[in-house]
């Protein structure tokens, strides 16, 4: 508890140091926004634990990140289309992967080879396959049955992310 407490002061403290650092525009509020969110968090951490709700939150924080990420740079790629070449494409097309790859992590897959295919501008996404094992332990009660949960759960935010139909998002866990 008083490790708690601590970590709240200090993270006051910092928050509030960074906060005067950043200079008074349109841009601190938005840092404002996320340090009191990151503040909350903090704050409601213990409870979640209790609840046992810490490690879901994690997972859709990530999650929403990624998403957030890729909204990013489908704006970046928008913007872009004077500028296309094939180093821009190439990285756009491997940050894709990345992501795809760090959704499949966060429900619980240790992800061995992804093919995203790509429609002809090289920036739609068409289809995802993803090949993977799972990272859950083999003595978890139902298993398979978890996995498969996980699998279909990683599949419909792949085909939400990129706005494709789900039977387009292919993913196969090898130790199923």
């Amino acid at each position: 508890m008083t490790v708690w407490i601590k970590s709240l002061a200090a993270a006051a403290c910092l928050l509030t140091i960074f906060l005067h650092l950043v200079p008074e525009n349109s841009f601190a509020k938005y840092v404002r926004f996320y340090a009191g969110l990151l503040f909350f968090l903090l704050a409601v951490q213990p409870v979640l634990e209790l609840l046992g709700s810490a490690d879901e939150l994690e997972r859709l924080l990530q999650l929403e990140f990624l998403k957030e990420e890729y909204y990013d740079l489908e704006s970046a790629a928008e913007g872009l289309n004077d500028l296309k070449n094939d180093q821009i494409l190439e990285a756009y097309q491997n940050e894709l992967e990345r992501q795809a790859a760090g959704i499949a992590s966060a429900y619980g897959m240790t992800v061995t080879g992804i093919e995203i295919e790509f429609g002809e501008d090289g920036y739609s996404v068409k289809a995802v396959s993803v090949l993977a094992e799972s990272a859950l332990p083999d003595t978890a009660a139902d298993s398979a049955a978890e996995i498969e949960r996980r699998k279909e759960a990683a599949a419909e935010e792949l085909a939400d992310l990129y706005a494709i139909p789900d039977s387009y998002v292919e993913i196969t866990v090898q130790n199923l």
